[in-house]
């Protein structure tokens, strides 16, 4: 009985032990094969959008819908289709138009169908997606002959360590037939904040509307309803929103309600930007707020009207309202007969975009009634950190060498997309000349960091002008925030009226690329690590978007096999005693 008795000793001993090595195993292992399995699962980023070419995107869907779609365009009416992404299917996704005053202002033209669109991938099926992707919005560049502001933008977003949505051009077809040229963007969703954040279960919003400049109202989160809470919407309280709320307005240590250094770098990037279709203009919009464990960050969205394309102080590129069909009508025979009208970047050379304040950065209200940015600014050691952030956009990202290294990637990539495209709102000539020249982004840029390098000395004093016109009260005859953009030039002089443009025939005279850059292949510019201010070390900034964490599930399981063994341990015991 002895002999037996130690033989079950022996087993329970083996099994503690055996125990012990899974535990050991899961600790080890479990975290890399859920970054593994995180990897396989969000590889969009990579596979849908790669910035070293255009990607594909075939788009087909019944006739009847396609039609219902274009006719009542301001709708946003949903319809069934599949997609087709670099060769990748997915049926039965959703289908629609996207968009405000972009949205109004090309239902308004009356030879154009090229509208932005958003493309829900489980709109029908949860948990359907793209490689982990749930949605995709194709912008369709209203505004931008460049087709790089918001490229551009979004890249020197990523150079300072701001969560950025995922982006790369593609070229799109509906139903057999060329849409043309757009720039694909990631939604920013609960997918996004899984693949920038640890903790990707906080408060989303996208403010638009009643508080979205985040000015107090009260202490009731109702009266903010244009806060437009994303995530969470059935158990937030919001309270964390209310504290943040409170302490920009009413004072409090802003440490304690947001990423204070996120914040200077976003909004140093905003305003070397002039980026002014923001919370920095008139529309306070165009921008999201994520919260996580009361901490506050801010996420950057639509940036066509970057690098001065909404105007600053009320001047420049002024647009005009079009709801008339007759006025409309009139401008289109005047944008053919070659009038750069409305804001494209036909007048990027203004200078009062160039020479936007960075001391009171916002243009058509005033710094006050934008509390968050007044709150840092306010803070000595807060706006010296501010501007030592846009010292270093001017001396690096802004520097002529790399502007025209961007720009001739760019170029080089997508010209070809450029110029068989049937329904570009402008030239080709107008692209070439807006990547390179004198009145090109380039030349923007060269001429933004040398106003800011002489704002920062003192050399140039530039202060916010908070009148109304563009920029400052909205569009003329409208409420503010409710009025059109203006109509765009067409495709050419020689275009007929309802008609799409034929592509051109080869490249005839047009400035080309570089020759040291191979068309079609676009690399990143080489920044010296050493020297560049945009190198982050790891852990500085937010996760990338492959490293993973040990997540609540790792814990979980790794707290249920530590139970599990102390159960085995108290089964032991009490075996032990009985068979004593």
């Amino acid at each position: 009985m002895k002999g037996a008795s130690n033989v079950k000793n022996r087993y329970i001993v083996l099994s503690i032990v055996l125990m012990l090595s899974l535990l050991i195993l899961v600790v080890i292992y479990l975290p890399k094969v859920e970054q593994q399995t995180k990897v396989a699962e969000t590889g969009y980023v990579k596979k849908v959008f790669n910035q070293n070419k255009v990607s594909t995107v075939d788009i087909t869907m019944d006739e009847k819908d396609l039609t219902s779609i274009l006719e009542n365009p301001m709708k946003k009416e949903v319809v069934p289709a599949t997609v087709v992404i670099n060769g990748k299917k997915v049926a039965d996704v959703g289908f629609r138009t996207k968009g405000n005053m972009t949205l109004r202002s090309v239902a308004n033209m009356t030879d154009s169908d090229r509208y932005s669109f958003k493309i829900d991938f489980d709109y029908y099926n949860d948990g359907q997606n793209l490689y982990g992707l749930k949605k995709l919005a194709l912008n369709n560049n209203y505004s931008d002959s460049t087709l790089s502001r918001e490229y551009l933008s979004y890249k020197l977003m990523e150079k300072m360590g701001i969560p950025t949505p995922a982006n790369s051009y593609m070229y799109v077809t509906i139903n057999g037939k060329e849409w043309g040229l757009y720039l694909g963007v990631e939604a920013i969703d609960e997918t996004f904040l899984a693949q920038n954040y640890e903790d990707s279960t906080g408060d989303l919003y996208k403010p638009d509307g009643t508080g979205s400049d985040l000015k107090w109202i009260s202490d009731d989160i109702k009266d903010y309803s244009g806060l437009n809470l994303k995530t969470n919407k059935d158990s937030s309280d919001q309270s964390a929103m209310m504290k943040l709320l409170d302490v920009i307005n009413n004072g409090g240590n802003l440490e304690e309600v947001m990423d204070v250094d996120e914040m200077l770098r976003y909004f140093a990037t905003n305003t070397a930007l002039v980026n002014l279709d923001h919370y920095q203009g008139s529309m306070k919009h165009n921008y999201y707020l994520y919260e996580q464990n009361g901490i506050f960050s801010i996420l950057p969205w639509d940036y066509n009207m970057s690098f001065g394309g909404f105007g600053a102080g009320g001047e420049g590129n002024k647009p005009q309202a079009n709801e008339q069909k007759n006025v409309q009508d009139e401008n289109n025979e005047k944008n053919r007969d070659g009038n750069m009208g409305g804001m494209m970047s036909g007048n990027l050379m203004n200078e009062k975009s160039i020479n936007f304040s960075i001391t009171t950065p916002v243009s058509g209200t005033t710094l006050e009634d934008r509390p968050l940015l007044n709150a840092l600014l306010s803070i000595d050691k807060y706006r010296e950190k501010y501007n030592q952030y846009l010292e270093e956009i001017a001396t690096t990202f802004f520097t002529e060498k790399n502007m025209q290294t961007l720009t001739n990637q760019i170029s080089a990539t997508i010209l070809k997309y450029v110029e068989k495209d049937p329904t570009k709102f402008t030239t080709t000539e107008q692209f070439l000349e807006g990547v390179s020249g004198d009145e090109s982004l380039v030349a923007f840029a060269v001429k933004r960091a040398d106003s800011i390098l002489k704002q920062l000395s003192g050399e140039l004093v530039v202060e916010a002008d908070t009148s109304g016109g563009f920029g400052g009260g909205g569009m003329p005859g409208e409420k503010q925030g409710q009025g059109d953009m203006p109509q765009l030039p067409n495709r050419g002089a020689n275009d007929n009226q309802g008609e799409r443009p034929q592509p051109p025939e080869g490249n005839g005279n047009l400035p080309q690329p570089p020759e040291n850059i191979k068309q079609g292949e676009m690399q990143p510019p080489n920044f010296d690590n050493q020297n560049n201010p945009f190198n982050f070390n790891e852990g500085d900034g937010p996760q990338s978007r492959e490293e993973s964490g040990n997540s609540l599930q790792s814990i979980l399981m790794t707290a249920g096999f530590v139970l599990l063994l102390l159960l085995m341990i108290v089964l032991a015991s009490l075996f032990k005693r009985r068979r004593g």
